[in-house]
C-alpha cells in the first residue's frame, strides 16, 4: 500500500476521535470525585490529563494555523466540568480531521515556524503532526489506567481495533 501523508493523517484524526468518543463516554459516567482523585499519573487525575492533552492540542493547532499561541500552561485546567471538556474535546477533534482535509499533499511538506519561550524553532509539518496524534494516544493510554485502576474498566482503544473496523475508508 502507497499511503500518502494526508491520508495517514486522515486515519490518525478519524482515529484520534473514535479512541476520545469511547474514552470521554467512560468518562461522562463517572463520578465527580473519581474524576479528580488522585491516580498518581503525572497530570494526577482524569480531569487534569484529559484537560493537559487539550491545552497541548489548542498550543500546537494555533502554532500550526498561524496563529499566536494562547498562554495556557500545560498543567491549566481549562474545562473542569466533564461534559463541558467533552463537547470542546469533540469539537476540537472535528477541527483537526478539517484541517487535514482542506490540505493537499504538499502542504504536509511545508516547514512550520514557531516561537516557544522566546526561542525560534523550524519543524516539519508532518513531524508536528505525529507529535500532536502520538500525544493524544500517550495520555489517552494514561486516562485508560487511571480508568482501570479506578472502575476495573478496560477499553480497546488501539489504533489496530479502528483500523480493522473502519480499514476501507484508507484503502
Amino acid at each position: 500500500m502507497n499511503y500518502r501523508f494526508k491520508t495517514y493523517f486522515l486515519m490518525l484524526a478519524h482515529y484520534n476521535q473514535w479512541a476520545n468518543n469511547k474514552l470521554f463516554a467512560v468518562l461522562e459516567a463517572l463520578p465527580e470525585t473519581q474524576l479528580n482523585q488522585d491516580c498518581g499519573a503525572y497530570f494526577n487525575s482524569l480531569i487534569q490529563t484529559a484537560n493537559h492533552v487539550l491545552v497541548g492540542d489548542f498550543l500546537w493547532f494555533e502554532r500550526i494555523c498561524g496563529l499566536q499561541p494562547s498562554s495556557y500552561a500545560l498543567d491549566d485546567v481549562l474545562y473542569p466540568d466533564i461534559k463541558e471538556l467533552t463537547q470542546v474535546r469533540k469539537n476540537h477533534d472535528q477541527s483537526l480531521i478539517d484541517y487535514v482535509q482542506v490540505h493537499d499533499e504538499s502542504a504536509f511538506h511545508q516547514a512550520l515556524t514557531y516561537i516557544r519561550r522566546n526561542q525560534t524553532y523550524t519543524e516539519p509539518l508532518i513531524e508536528v503532526l505525529a507529535h500532536m496524534f502520538n500525544h493524544q494516544t500517550h495520555h489517552r493510554g494514561q486516562m485508560h489506567n487511571m480508568v482501570f485502576q479506578l472502575t476495573d474498566i478496560s477499553l480497546e482503544l488501539d489504533l489496530i481495533y479502528f483500523q480493522r473496523a473502519f480499514a476501507s475508508l484508507y484503502h
